[in-house]
């Protein structure tokens, strides 16, 4: 088996594995979510980019000049739809343009202009080099838009933290942020590409085998991360509604019992206090619980409040919180009205 007979092979299989990924995670929602939908045609545009290749390369496309040599531009649409399912993953559809309308503009200019140079080209009004010139060109655009908004992605990750801080309570993002740095390496194949076909050093199709190849891997990979990821997150959500809806409200007389634990001077009942205090507020559902949180809420000093835990539970702080999230855990994972949730989300909360 030679290189372009396994490259074709793999460039199909990734295809369907695509076109799967679409059936399954739109048929095992109820309602389709805008991240879900957004994220769904990022891969559907990356299954028909290669669908497409593929149908060029085993040359299954009619003998007809104008059908063979029209492609659709799929891959214009490949980053802004995943641009877009950041923006609605995060929340910020509010707060910044996602393009999607300017997207789909390109997309059909991109369509006519085509069109346009193909027909000239069957009457003769432009050479084959030409059409390779057009094609050259249009890669070119593709890949100056697609940075901008990858460009934009980056600095809405790691510059503005703040607009969607909510969602860090329940998904780190590591996972983006790797894809991230992987896809600024497909980007830079897809420069080589270009490089490679401008100067005639490898020509098209092989030119693109590397790039096709590398980001199918990478993007079908971070497709089925993000839905994962995206389930889990909605769930973490809908049960913190659920735990937390009990909680106490108003002004609560943690201070006062605070200065009486204070003048009695006696551990125990202080100890008492923090724990009524971390169990009645659940602090212990806050992935951000700290000592120093407690200390400072409390009015209790750092050391003080690290030796009244030691001295009362037999543990460190972080051991006496994770008791309490493993109880808690055990109470929901037994409650069959919350049999609908994941194991995962309910652990995670």
């Amino acid at each position: 088996m030679n290189a372009t007979v396994l490259f074709n092979f793999l460039m199909i299989a990734g295809a369907i594995q695509g076109f799967v990924f679409n059936i399954a995670t739109l048929l095992s929602r109820k309602k389709i979510e805008k991240p879900v939908l957004f994220l769904n045609l990022f891969v559907l545009f990356i299954s028909l980019n290669n669908l497409q290749s593929w149908w060029v390369e085993k040359n299954l496309i009619s003998t007809n000049f104008f059908i063979r040599h029209f492609l659709a531009p799929w891959y214009i649409l490949i980053v802004p739809m995943f641009y877009v399912f950041l923006i609605y993953y995060l929340e910020l559809e509010k707060k910044r343009k996602h393009f999607l309308i300017f997207s789909g503009i390109l997309f059909l200019l991109a369509i006519l202009a085509r069109s346009l140079v193909l027909g000239l080209a069957s009457k003769g009004l432009i050479s084959e080099e030409g059409i390779s010139n057009y094609n050259m060109g249009e890669d070119i655009v593709a890949l100056s838009y697609s940075i901008f908004l990858f460009i934009k992605s980056v600095r809405l990750l790691f510059n503005y933290r703040a607009l969607y801080s909510q969602i860090l309570a329940f998904d780190d993002l590591l996972w983006i942020k790797r894809f991230m740095f992987f896809g600024g390496g497909v980007f830079l194949l897809w420069m080589l590409a270009i490089f490679f076909n401008l100067t005639g050093i490898v020509k098209a199709p092989y030119s693109y085998y590397p790039l096709r190849l590398g980001s199918s891997l990478l993007i079908y990979w971070v497709g089925y991360q993000a839905f994962f990821r995206y389930i889990v997150m909605k769930d973490r959500i809908l049960l913190r509604k659920e735990i937390r809806n009990d909680l106490p409200t108003g002004d609560t007389d943690i201070q006062f019992n605070l200065k009486q634990a204070r003048k009695m001077q006696k551990e125990e009942k202080t100890f008492k206090l923090i724990n009524d205090y971390i169990l009645e507020q659940q602090k212990y559902l806050d992935p951000y619980l700290s000592l120093e949180q407690v200390s400072e809420e409390l009015a209790i000093g750092i050391s003080s409040l690290s030796k009244i835990m030691n001295t009362q539970t037999g543990s460190n702080f972080p051991e006496y919180i994770n008791n309490l999230r493993v109880a808690e855990a055990k109470k929901f994972l037994a409650d069959e009205s919350f049999s609908p949730y994941t194991i995962v989300a309910i652990g995670l909360e």
